[in-house]
């Protein structure tokens, strides 16, 4: 068994439902590394503050000797909505995901001999577009809902990843285009219709690149409305305790990709 195998072996093992191998020199020129710098500064529910210390010192700044990284999905079915609930901390399922993470890491250094690097969640301090990591890695593609569209799950997974300083044959990207003849159903039963036009901001921006929704029909500020009334609910339901917040997850739920293998891990 060659490397990669072993490693998306352990991370299968250690808890992750889907992994692959993505290059670190692909993913440097991924259409969202290359667009983000174009995009302006923007702050809305689950990005930095505008005033943090630390706010984009780290952007794109990663170990010289990373050559590829791993990216593990985690699924979160509907009939598990409590993993993508936000109690303060974070959610249930990302703290799942930490823990895979971090048994994945022991694994491949302790067993394989490998050197790897964690990496933060936000791109401003050294983490990665996680999407366009899991493209690369062969996992999915983007779908017109603007997420990662997996064939065994659907949108409903969430990511994470790893570096790891040896050159391994990447597992993608792969052929899967689910979107190409659907009814656009995500972005009908969006409440706030965020995926209506395309943004103006996406215009000016090369057309070889992949945007956003794959048209540029996305508007995220759009979108943070829907999540800041969900923030509003969660404080309305709440009586002095800290209640989760239960963010919209219409445009996954409704998405008929994945719906019919169940929970079956794949690699």
């Amino acid at each position: 068994m060659g490397i990669g195998k072993e490693i998306i072996a352990t991370a299968i093992e250690s808890g992750a439902n889907i992994a692959g191998i993505a290059s670190m020199d692909a993913l440097k020129s991924s259409s969202s590394h290359l667009i983000y710098t174009k995009m302006g500064n923007y702050e809305g529910i689950g990005t930095i503050r505008h005033d943090d210390p630390f706010r984009n010192k780290q952007l794109f700044n990663w170990p010289d000797s990373v050559r590829s990284v791993l990216v593990i999905g985690l699924s979160h079915p509907k009939d598990k909505p409590e993993l993508d609930w936000w109690d303060g901390r974070g959610t249930p399922g990302n703290r799942q995901l930490i823990e895979i993470v971090k048994l994945i890491r022991c694994q491949i250094e302790n067993k394989l001999k490998v050197n790897t690097h964690k990496l933060h969640y936000y791109v401003e301090k050294g983490g990665v577009f996680l999407k366009d990591a899991a493209v690369l890695a062969g996992l999915g593609c983007i779908g017109k809902n603007n997420m990662l569209v997996t064939p065994s799950y659907g949108p409903r997974v969430r990511l994470r990843a790893l570096f790891i300083d040896v050159e391994i044959a990447p597992t993608g990207p792969v052929v899967f285009n689910p979107c190409a003849d659907c009814k656009i159903y995500c972005r009908k039963v969006c409440p706030e219709n965020a995926m209506n036009m395309k943004v103006p901001l996406f215009e000016s921006i090369n057309s070889s690149l992949d945007l956003p929704a794959r048209d540029g029909a996305y508007n995220r500020e759009i979108c943070n409305i829907r999540m800041e009334k969900d923030v509003a609910e969660s404080r309305k339901m709440s009586a002095g305790e800290q209640s989760p917040v239960k963010y919209c997850r219409k445009c996954e739920f409704i998405c008929p990709v994945g719906k019919k293998r169940g929970n079956k891990k794949s690699i």
